[in-house]
């Protein structure tokens, strides 16, 4: 599962990282042009020092160097610089050395023949360096929270109306009875951007959603309303029909197959109804698992007359549940009927547990190719005259109730099915 990520972070973070790289990009670029200003400033006072100087000395050939406190001009060698080199005559370099314990720029040249050197310090230079890149540090840092508010500003307006559509949704999601009023959405309580377009279109699948809703639940309560009634006429009639004298011992046993079935088709008509409705009808208050297993091994010994196969029903425990007992039929009597129709030889064992319900056979086992399939609705093996369904219904039901369903089978050495429901289920 993935964790949750807030729409509001995701909108906030692009501004921010956004509002600090442009600044910090601008913040860099300034202090880069105004660093490459300064050196050229540089270059042209040491230039137009010493072309002053060179014209001094034209004029007075005693005329002294400068020794202000930026700017002092030595005549190479000179002792105060023992690390500066004359250069050769003609030639001009600058260059930044250490002087002392000072960083100076050094203009190196010559007037008329001799070795010249003009110092010029970078200690002011430097000073205002480090406060124009604090202040550009700050800068940034503003830039930055500016970039901050405005996005958390924006990604609030923009978030406030899915938050409500949120809303919305929930609390029309958690009503009861969704198939008995149709859910709608007002496109007029939202902005007509995206998000009202997403709230018509939301509208349109609710309407579809809630005809497609209300047909199911038709259905499903039409069809048992109505199936109802001519089981109830068969199971009368069988019922009539074997307390009739003079029945042959076939007849007796036909009759009490359709009376059988018919209260099999009443159980499953109710389980199916069950699983149709959203909420559930009124359980039973008590509902005995050996019980439904008796009924269930009843309907299934019939399928296995003439074929060698043992059905036998071991219970350790007879715990008594509080869940509807059309459910717990439909799962017992779908495992058994599995079981009876994939077991050919050998034996079909029922075992009762406290907290478990188990069937195991000898049958032909499930292939390890299709184990992951079965589950799924209109996956039958090959051998299986059903529709694939039997299983996908025992999954259903075992969702609806809470309870764990698990499945093991080799192929060629038997299945063994299990039912595990929790202590909280029982009466």
């Amino acid at each position: 599962m993935h964790p949750y990520e807030s729409l509001r972070e995701k909108l906030v973070q692009p501004f921010l990282l956004l509002g600090f790289i442009v600044s910090a990009a601008l913040s860099l670029i300034t202090f880069g042009l105004l660093a490459q200003i300064e050196e050229r400033a540089i270059e042209r006072a040491l230039h137009a020092e010493l072309e002053s100087f060179r014209y001094r000395v034209s004029l007075n050939a005693q005329a002294t160097p400068a020794s202000g406190t930026l700017l002092r001009g030595y005549y190479l060698p000179d002792p105060a610089l023992p690390g500066i080199r004359p250069i050769a005559a003609g030639q001009e370099d600058i260059a930044i050395r250490s002087v002392g314990d000072a960083e100076c720029s050094v203009l190196r040249s010559d007037i008329d023949g001799r070795p010249f050197a003009l110092i010029y310090d970078r200690h002011y230079v430097q000073s205002n360096m480090q406060q124009l890149a604090l202040l550009l540090l700050i800068a940034t840092a503003c830039m930055s929270a500016l970039s901050f508010l405005v996005g958390h500003r924006l990604s609030r307006k923009v978030v406030q109306p899915i938050l409500r559509l949120v809303d919305d949704v929930s609390r029309k999601a958690s009503e009861p009875h969704l198939e008995e009023r149709e859910t709608s959405f007002s496109e007029a309580d939202y902005p007509p951007d995206e998000i009202g377009r997403l709230v018509r279109e939301l509208d349109r699948f609710s309407h579809r959603l809630y005809g497609a809703l209300q047909r199911e639940s038709y259905f499903a309560s039409d069809v048992s309303h109505e199936l109802r009634t001519p089981v109830t006429v068969i199971m009368g009639a069988a019922e009539v029909l074997a307390e009739l004298p003079g029945h042959s011992t076939m007849a007796e046993q036909r009759i009490e197959v359709i009376h059988r079935q018919a209260a099999r088709m009443g159980q499953m008509l109710n389980a199916m109804l069950l699983l149709g409705r959203e909420d559930s009808l009124e359980s039973d208050p008590a509902c005995s698992i050996a019980d439904v297993i008796d009924e269930a091994v009843a309907d299934c010994r019939p399928s296995l007359a003439g074929r060698p196969i043992e059905l036998r029903v071991s219970c350790t425990a007879y715990p008594i549940l509080a869940v509807e007992r059309a459910l717990v039929y439909v799962l017992v009597s779908n495992l058994l009927r599995n079981a009876c129709a994939h077991t050919h030889q050998g034996a079909i064992e029922v075992r009762l547990h406290e907290d478990c319900f188990e069937v195991a056979d000898t049958g032909i086992g499930i292939p390890d190719e299709r184990f992951s399939e079965f589950m799924q609705r209109h996956v039958k093996g090959e051998h299986s005259q059903g529709h694939g369904l039997g299983l996908s219904i025992v999954a259903r039901v075992c969702d609806r109730l809470g309870w764990r369903f698990s499945i093991a089978s080799n192929a060629g050495q038997g299945t063994i099915a299990r039912l595990h429901w929790s202590a909280t289920t029982t009466a």
